[in-house]
């Protein structure tokens, strides 16, 4: 019995070492990082941590953390095409995809330790996430982090009641996607361990939590493994397809008048099969042929209650947590459309100021309120996503945040 344990203990040692061997070859062998990765939401950066770290230590990066409206990359105002090639000396970096909602980007920033402490950062929030019960479960498990989650667990310096509440949201979120699938998701590994012992204020979970550390700690090591390995294909991958390609000047100023006009123009082309002045190819798959079906369908729709509520506050502690003074861009809804399908302007101030009495609580947030624009034409590319002058807007705020910093 002796002998058996000792060999296992061995085993367990040599692949231990192996993999430590493996990690730090891989960090050695690491390719530069390139600014150009921040120009697309690759799925590594919203899961990952490393390429958001290396992010953070570039002094002309802005972090933009989003949803899908940072999919439209046809709109040639949207931030990625505006400063691509660093115009003016701004590089952003997207981070998020459509359902990436606000514990989603808690849960990533409260895990990247001090990288992102006194960095530039925006966060945009979307008015179709204050449903009542919020992030939906699958949408959930499709951009969480387990690598995420485990590091800001074993972050000492992140308060219990943080902890517990995003280890609360986790377990409910999962719990929920496993009876709707029929599935056993984090039931028997350290994201669901440490989730039930987290939930649990008692003498008999802190001893728990203490005897499954190096347990957490192991998974929490082989996540990180992984994400240098897929950060690495990455950034090799990128370097390929720059290859040849020519950097755009850094420019000496942004005339904001003529970006207006061209903004202007373009979208008139790009929407002029419909009166909404949403996207074309959006308003003939959504809506077309089913106007006359959308009118007042949404009368009974109501955004005053929702668990994104308790979201944003906790992304918003985090933030303040970390030192980090974001730039919040407060998203209208589409005036015109809103008032066809009844979802009056009463219910939509509701949600506004919803929205503004929480980040109002926050001197270290910025808030970039374009909720006054939600009937200005092509403000918006569609029912709720930012469009040729909604972005541009944006692009405002961005370059003013980099020239005053």
């Amino acid at each position: 019995m002796k002998r058996l344990l000792a060999a296992g203990i061995s085993a367990l040692i040599g692949v231990v070492l192996l993999f430590a061997a493996a990690g730090e070859l891989i960090k050695h062998n690491m390719p530069p990082y390139l600014d150009s990765i921040g120009d697309d939401n690759y799925i590594e950066k919203i899961t990952g941590l490393y390429l958001v770290e290396q992010s953070a230590k570039r002094d002309s990066n802005i972090i933009i953390y989003g949803s899908s409206e940072l999919r439209t990359l046809n709109i040639s105002t949207h931030p990625a095409n505006f400063f691509r090639g660093q115009r003016n000396g701004i590089q952003v970096n997207l981070v998020g995809r459509g359902s990436c909602q606000s514990l989603i980007h808690a849960i990533n920033i409260a895990a990247t330790g001090d990288a992102l402490t006194g960095k530039k950062v925006m966060l945009i929030t979307s008015p179709q996430s204050y449903v009542r019960d919020g992030i939906a479960p699958d949408l959930f498990m499709a951009n969480f982090s387990e690598q995420q989650y485990l590091t800001l667990m074993l972050d000492d310096s992140i308060p219990d009641h943080i902890k517990q509440y995003i280890s609360g949201r986790v377990a409910e979120l999962t719990g929920r996607y496993n009876d709707i699938t029929g599935s056993s998701m984090h039931k028997y590994d350290a994201v669901g361990a440490m989730t039930e012992i987290a939930s649990n204020n008692s003498l008999t979970a802190d001893v728990l939590n203490i005897i499954m550390r190096p347990y957490y700690r192991f998974s929490k090591w082989l996540f990180d493994l992984r994400d240098l390995i897929a950060s690495k294909k990455l950034i090799e991958n990128v370097a390929e397809k720059s290859q040849g390609m020519q950097k755009a000047g850094s420019g000496t100023g942004i005339d904001w008048e003529s970006e207006l006009r061209a903004a202007v123009s373009e979208a008139e082309k790009m929407t002029d099969n419909n009166e909404f002045g949403m996207l074309n190819d959006y308003y003939t798959t959504y809506i077309g042929r089913k106007l006359n079906q959308q009118k007042n369908k949404h009368k009974d729709l109501s955004y005053s209650v929702s668990k994104e509520y308790d979201d944003l506050e906790i992304l918003l502690e985090i933030c303040k947590l970390k030192g980090i003074e974001p730039l919040f861009v407060h998203v209208p809804l589409h005036g015109e459309w809103s008032d066809y399908t009844g979802f009056t302007k009463e219910q939509r101030e509701q949600y506004y100021q919803n929205v503004r009495d929480i980040v109002g609580r926050y001197e270290n947030v910025t808030m970039i309120d374009l909720t006054g624009y939600e009937y200005e034409k092509y403000f918006l590319c569609d029912v709720m996503h930012l469009g040729w002058k909604g972005w541009l807007e944006v692009d405002k705020a961005i370059e003013r945040c980099y020239r005053e910093n």
